[in-house]
């Protein structure tokens, strides 16, 4: 039995659900997939947390988190879960790539995450949540890949790209792309400055 490639394609809104089809040793088709959570907390100090776990066959196999002590006038949420609402590329079997989405968590950060996407489940995952300043709302949910200003840079070495999110924030990526999969980080906040017009990349030094 041929097996189908690339996981469905889901429309804006649903979760983010990956699944890829393999042909078991009976000749079997088995369906995995991976869902992919925001959980917004506080922790014991008063801080406002909010981590992006992603649950496949039921056990909580990757995460990532970011907390802040709120200002004066918010107060953190203590409980919520939601899956966070983005579309599912189509990828072959031996595709890989980033997604970038920009959200709001619970506690009404603005959030940007990275997703690593191999077929059959999410890989590896990083995010970033702000208060916006006073007078500031957060930009629109959105999803598209990370910034690749040289698409010629040298896949052996880390790259960072520095660049501007939806939420008017400005964002860097460090990925390393030379592994079995691709690593992203991400790290964001809002300045005096005004977040750069284009993205900009360069390799670390030395």
């Amino acid at each position: 039995m041929r097996a189908a490639t690339g996981p469905a394609r889901l429309r804006s809104g649903f979760p983010l659900v990956l699944a890829a089809v393999a042909v078991a040793a009976s000749g079997c088709t088995l369906y995995s997939t991976s869902t992919v959570d925001i959980v917004s907390s506080a922790n014991p100090r008063g801080a406002a947390c909010t981590a992006l776990v992603v649950t496949r066959a039921g056990a909580e196999i990757e995460g990532s988190a970011d907390c802040e002590v709120p200002p004066a006038d918010h107060e953190p949420v203590h409980e919520d879960r939601r899956a966070v609402p983005v579309a599912v590329p189509d990828l072959s079997t031996d595709q890989r790539r980033a997604e970038l989405v920009t959200t709001t968590d619970a506690h009404g950060r603005a959030c940007t995450l990275v997703a690593t996407v191999l077929v059959g489940g999410v890989d590896e995952t990083s995010i970033d949540c702000d208060y916006p300043p006073p007078g500031v709302r957060p930009g629109s949910p959105t999803q598209q890949q990370p910034p690749d200003p040289d698409t010629r840079s040298d896949w052996e070495r880390v790259a960072v790209a520095t660049f501007a999110d939806t939420h008017g924030r400005t964002c860097v990526t460090s990925t390393a792309a030379g592994g079995a999969s691709t690593e992203i980080d991400i790290t964001c906040e809002y300045t005096e400055r005004e977040p750069p017009e284009r993205p900009t990349e360069a390799p670390l030094p030395g």
